[in-house]
């Protein structure tokens, strides 16, 4: 064999060798390579957090009261904040949406008046599509945290929670802490007020508020739940949801955990607040 047929055939082997080598080591490289920019991401998200999100709502995220709700918040990654508005995408995605394109009204009713801004370029805002997708990993980021903070906070007996029992005395309610519970951790407001997911709290037209059309309710013939008082149909709507559904809309959608997440007065408290809609 002639001496350069023999350094070609050595040539080729070794750089055989050495692709094999780099292609065993690719996917960690890769592994590596993403890890390292997906925290560039967060880092990026971070700053521009803190200039442009930070006045509203809050260091950490951790929210305002009565300008904006918090990002690092357990019920933002568990679901239900998404299933108060109806939404049935990733929480990234929705994160994603909201950043870039902005909320047409406000966030949670009449305690966050302000509306999100758009921030994508996409949609007439300042932030490039990167500078959007750190802002969203930066978000995403707080999820475990979030999570776990949540799961570290001790919930309420089964002593201290109302129940389903729709006849039990509750104590005098106070509509302006049930209006920041309705408005706050409970979502209510974003089915029941400024979206059409549930029925409308409020009166349209010659259509009377909840608290007034509960009343006339529990008389009329397609009334099938066991509500005998207007405070008594409140109730079950709470905690018994698919006991009876109003016409047009679908069972299930909400929580059926009330019974257990609130206390009587909470739960009395929101009554008086749905009371206020006449």
């Amino acid at each position: 064999m002639k001496w350069y047929i023999g350094l070609g055939l050595g040539t080729l082997i070794l750089a055989t060798a050495v692709a094999a080598v780099l292609a065993v080591q690719e996917p960690a490289r890769m592994e590596r390579f993403d890890a390292a920019f997906h925290a560039r991401q967060i880092e990026n998200g971070a700053s521009l957090f803190e200039n442009n999100c930070r006045t509203c709502h809050g260091p950490q995220g951790r929210g305002i009261p009565g300008v904006a709700p918090a990002l690092n918040a357990a019920d933002l990654f568990d679901g239900s904040r998404l299933q108060a508005v109806g939404y049935a995408g990733t929480v990234e995605d929705y994160v994603r949406g909201t950043i870039a394109a902005g909320r047409p009204v406000p966030s949670e009713g009449a305690s966050y008046p302000q509306r999100m801004p758009t921030w994508s370029q996409q949609f007439g805002g300042p932030l490039r599509q990167d500078q959007i997708e750190s802002l969203v990993q930066f978000v995403i980021n707080w999820e475990q945290t979030a999570l776990a903070e949540a799961g570290a906070t001790p919930s309420i007996s089964e002593e201290e929670a109302v129940g389903t029992d729709i006849t039990v005395s509750l104590p005098e309610g106070d509509a302006e802490n049930g209006q920041l519970l309705a408005e706050g951790s409970l979502g209510c407001t974003a089915c029941h007020v400024l979206s059409t997911v549930g029925p409308a709290w409020a009166g349209e037209g010659e259509t009377a508020g909840i608290g007034a059309r509960a009343a006339s309710r529990i008389e009329q013939p397609d009334y099938i739940g066991n509500g005998t008082t207007a405070h008594e149909y409140l109730f079950e709507s709470v905690v018994l949801s698919n006991v009876f559904v109003v016409e047009g809309f679908d069972p299930n959608v909400m929580p059926a955990d009330y019974g257990r997440r609130l206390t009587p007065q909470d739960l009395a408290d929101v009554l008086a607040y749905m009371e206020t809609f006449r």
